[in-house]
């Protein structure tokens, strides 16, 4: 390396460690320009031997001799000037017969481009660290919900850490009490839901949470809300308790796999009815009167029957998610005069969060969501309000 000029102006500053800690972890140990592993490697048996050079972009001093000389930095010795290089790089772009090659622009791009390459690398870890939404409901007059204990296994079998750097430790719990024969149990679950659901957003923004896992148990109208407030900022898998109480809230890979199709019956009126039996059958008779003649879209399973036990594969989640969008977008072609839209469910756990999902707020019409009851169904809730 050329021997450098005495410095006529800036003094040479210790580069704090802080700097050079955050340095090497950006740029993975590796050096910035060709790559180089820079703590040892195959070639010596001292595989903890440093071989690391700190290189600065702008010149340490500005002396003649000092590459890449400018007046415009103030802090030669900040993070930004600096590159984690090796010897043999070091050397070359510091030569004076190189210089002119190794632009500062060049460099700060070489840098940027690596850091970069680190970042897309390990952006997806061995373990994905998620937050917990856990739904819960009265089911037969007791509290049902989703134990610690059976989520910790489940997201451990997952590759899932659920823990998050948050003031929340990553649980972000939902109990909805009541009964769904009373007006207020619904009041009361929309109320909840929008505390727990405003907490999860305020943790997303304050970049506490990255994934979020739900697992829910509740009546259809209630997920279907649950899941409206859900937003794209950040992953959601959604899990699903099985009937088999071996195979718990576990997604069964080797279930068969459904696919859906949809029909449109065409009607009159403002109205589209959205029906939806997975489950079981949509009993159409049952509907509101004021909704009898109105245009329904309904979506079905392909080629089978419906049943509680249809959606044991998270490859039919992803399914059935994709042909709901489609029927959405069907929903609006054959209506597009439509003021609300009507949905009824019949669909395990699962769908009905990922039914309140695809709603889209200022693109669609509200949509009141019906419970089933004794003679007919009867209005629950409203999403995409």
């Amino acid at each position: 390396m050329a021997k450098r000029a005495r410095s006529t102006g800036v003094k040479r500053e210790k580069i704090p460690d802080s700097v050079r800690n955050a340095l090497w972890a950006r740029c993975a140990g590796r050096c910035t320009l060709c790559n180089r592993r820079l703590l040892g490697d195959a070639r010596t048996y001292f595989h903890s031997a440093l071989a690391a050079q700190l290189a600065h972009n702008v010149g340490a001093t500005d002396g003649e001799g000092s590459p890449r000389v400018s007046e415009d930095i103030v802090d030669r010795e900040a993070e930004e000037n600096l590159l984690l290089v090796c010897h043999d790089c070091h050397k070359i772009i510091d030569h004076k017969a190189h210089i002119h090659l190794y632009p500062r622009e060049k460099l700060q791009a070489l840098k940027q481009q690596h850091e970069d390459r680190i970042e897309k690398v390990t952006a997806q870890g061995g373990l994905t660290r998620t937050a917990v939404l856990r739904l819960g409901s009265n089911i037969h007059n007791a509290l049902a919900i989703a134990s610690r204990r059976d989520v910790g296994e489940v997201l451990i079998e997952d590759d899932c850490l659920a823990l998050v750097e948050s003031q929340w430790s990553g649980d972000f719990t939902c109990r909805v009490h009541g009964d769904v024969g009373d007006s207020a149990y619904w009041l009361g679950a929309e109320d909840t839901i929008n505390k727990t659901i405003r907490t999860i957003h305020q943790a997303i923004d304050q970049g506490d949470v990255e994934h979020l896992s739900v697992f829910a148990i509740a009546p259809i109208p209630v997920l279907v809300y649950a899941g409206s407030k859900l937003d794209d900022k950040v992953p959601v898998r959604i899990y699903q308790r099985s009937r088999d109480a071996a195979q718990g809230w576990r997604w069964n890979p080797t279930a068969p796999i459904v696919d859906f199709e949809h029909t449109v019956t065409a009607g009159s009126g403002d109205d589209v009815v959205l029906t939806c039996g997975i489950s079981a059958p949509i009993d159409r008779a049952k509907l509101p009167s004021n909704l009898h003649g109105a245009t329904i879209v309904d979506l079905h399973p392909r080629d089978v029957a419906p049943s509680p036990t249809l959606i044991a594969n998270e490859a039919s989640l992803k399914n059935f998610a994709d042909a709901w969008r489609t029927m959405l977008a069907i929903a609006e072609q054959t209506a597009p005069q439509a003021k609300r839209w009507h949905l009824v469910a019949a669909t395990p756990v699962s769908l009905s969060v990922a039914m309140g999902q695809s709603f889209m707020r200022v693109a669609q019409p509200p949509v009141t969501v019906y419970e089933r009851g004794e003679t007919e169904y009867f209005t629950a809730l409203e999403v995409n309000a």
